[in-house]
């Protein structure tokens, strides 16, 4: 199934039932728990569209998880997570902004994970039977804040400055993770495109790891690495995340 949290021009947030290019709104948010439809529906392009889970207790990142994108780097023999803070989730069609002293910022394609029930400590053969959906995701970087001479001991605001988690524009059920073709674009050049069969670590041994420490609620959030050569952003451009199955990210970027 196909969901979307949504504005109808009213100004309050619901969601609905994505049916091709009709919207039937629902009760309440889907994401492991039982809802049911108002009655009421809209046409997909006179929505509004927001992000699809806006308060996660937590997102956890896996560095490192494809191939392309070590650069350099050691394979890792573990999935390694970061934190990102849920204050930079923003949703589809809202404005990336960078801070003026963030130097060079790149954009991230990624395939996010929505948690559907409480996991702890569970198994990587049931791992999946704890996901709700999947949705898209920018995991947004200032590099320069990450690394080199001028980086910070943490990357708290090289990953989680406020709009650096764009995510949308649906939550989509019932798909396997690691069958997806994924594609980043910048001012509408191919600036990354991988499958998600390349991931180092699937999404199951991920989630798997990660609940043998920390417990997961319903709504949280695990993105699932990126690929390749990150592409830089600057003001004045866009960026497409798009995902097989789940749709078109795109948002603009500004100056902070």
């Amino acid at each position: 199934m196909k969901f979307v949290r949504f504005e109808s021009g009213d100004g309050v947030a619901a969601y609905g039932v994505v049916n091709g290019d009709t919207v039937n709104e629902i009760s309440n948010s889907p994401i492991g728990q039982d809802y049911s439809e108002t009655g009421s529906t809209y046409e997909l392009q006179d929505i509004k569209i927001l992000a699809p889970n806006p308060h996660p207790s937590k997102m956890l990142c896996l560095a490192l998880n494809y191939g392309s994108h070590l650069l350099g780097a050691d394979k890792p023999t573990r999935p390694e997570p970061f934190y990102k803070n849920t204050n930079a989730i923003i949703g589809p069609g809202e404005a990336i902004k960078l801070p003026a002293e963030a130097g060079l910022v790149v954009c991230e394609s990624e395939l996010v994970v929505i948690i559907g029930q409480e996991a702890s400590k569970v198994s990587e053969e049931n791992a999946l039977d704890y996901v709700f959906g999947y949705t898209a995701g920018n995991d947004v970087s200032a590099r320069e804040w990450q690394s080199g001479a001028k980086a910070d001991k943490q990357w708290w605001r090289a990953k989680s400055s406020d709009t650096f988690g764009p995510t949308g524009p649906f939550i989509v059920t019932d798909i396997d993770p690691q069958d997806v073709a994924i594609r980043g674009l910048v001012n509408g050049v191919e600036g990354q495109k991988c499958h998600s069969s390349e991931m180092i670590f699937t999404t199951a041994q991920a989630i798997s790891f990660i609940s043998q420490y920390v417990t997961l609620y319903r709504g949280d959030m695990i993105w699932t690495g990126t690929s390749g050569t990150t592409p830089p952003i600057n003001p004045g451009g866009d960026v497409t995340v798009e995902i097989e199955h789940i749709g078109v990210l795109h948002n603009p970027v500004v100056s902070a």
